[in-house]
């Protein structure tokens, strides 16, 4: 079984979140492939990974954040066992271990959706 510690460091990032909730309602997850300058930047020298990462400066986020899916979250949740990576194809799926998250991803899935129709009601009531 899962340690409440284990559960928290999994969730802890929102693109974590909504990868292994995109996995508990469709069984797959599409990891944006990096562009060539991205993936040069991941291959680079991992302490200026780990600045470039960790700085505000202005730089495309987009890229920002699919290196950090490739190199932090999906890395991260595959060592875990929570999913398997097929990296060649960029597809995520349910990890042996995946089954121990999905009562808090279910909780997670229903506040969301309960926030979401919350929202329109609100933008509708505007």
């Amino acid at each position: 079984m899962v340690g409440n510690d284990e559960v928290f460091e999994a969730l802890a990032d929102g693109q974590r979140r909504d990868l292994l909730v995109e996995l508990l309602e469709s069984g797959r997850y599409h990891v944006p492939e990096l562009s060539s300058s991205s993936q040069e930047i991941a291959e680079a020298n991992q302490g200026f990974l780990h600045e470039y990462l960790s700085t505000d400066r202005e730089s495309n986020a987009g890229d920002k954040e699919r290196i950090r899916m490739h190199l932090v979250h999906v890395p991260k949740l595959a060592d875990d066992r929570f999913i398997e990576w097929d990296r060649d194809d960029y597809v995520a799926t349910r990890g042996p271990r995946f089954d121990e998250l999905v009562p808090v991803l279910e909780l997670i899935d229903e506040l969301r959706d309960d926030r979401l129709v919350a929202d329109a009601v609100v933008t509708l009531e505007q």
